[in-house]
């Protein structure tokens, strides 16, 4: 499939509480990707997933417009997933460069450094909120999945079903 983005660097841009508007899409865009097929593929489900694909690709390409529900679904409930897995993603590496020349790590003359402890917590609180609206979003499927998203329910084989949970718990031995 062709790689469909959910969202853009505005999207991300102007709800993330953090993120400066002048960041390069070249940085983001990344981010965004790694977390959409990685992390929100995970919580949707392969069937509504490859749903979202077809119907942005038809959107994109031909003007067709996505199913009302859909539409809602996608922007009140899986975009603010995406920017805050996107967010959490893009502080881990943002200020990272690999090139021929090495490895960087840019930081401004008038700023301070920030601890890789403090990015940690950082990349937490991203994290939470990213599973606060998943739960969100996992109680409106449960009421509404039967009716409205037959895709929730379809996924087979080697198809990744939707996780029905969103808290994960760590294991303190």
């Amino acid at each position: 499939m062709a790689e469909v983005l959910f969202c853009t660097k505005e999207d991300i841009i102007r709800r993330s509480p953090i993120l400066d508007g002048n960041i390069d899409a070249d940085k983001i865009i990344p981010a965004l990707h790694l977390s959409q097929t990685q992390y929100l593929r995970e919580i949707i489900g392969t069937d509504l997933y490859n749903k979202y694909v077809t119907d942005i690709t038809a959107l994109v390409n031909n003007g067709t417009v996505i199913p009302a529900t859909y539409k809602a679904l996608l922007d009140d409930y899986i975009k603010p997933i995406l920017i805050h897995l996107c967010t959490a993603e893009f502080l881990k590496t943002g200020a990272i460069t690999v090139s021929n020349k090495g490895i960087y790590m840019h930081n401004s003359e008038n700023s301070s450094n920030v601890t890789s402890q403090e990015i940690k917590e950082i990349v937490q609180i991203e994290r939470d909120r990213a599973e606060s609206y998943t739960q969100r979003f996992l109680d409106y499927m449960a009421f509404n999945a039967a009716a409205s998203f037959p895709e929730w329910y379809s996924n087979s084989n080697a198809d990744v079903s939707p996780n029905y949970e969103s808290y994960t718990i760590d294991w303190v031995l």
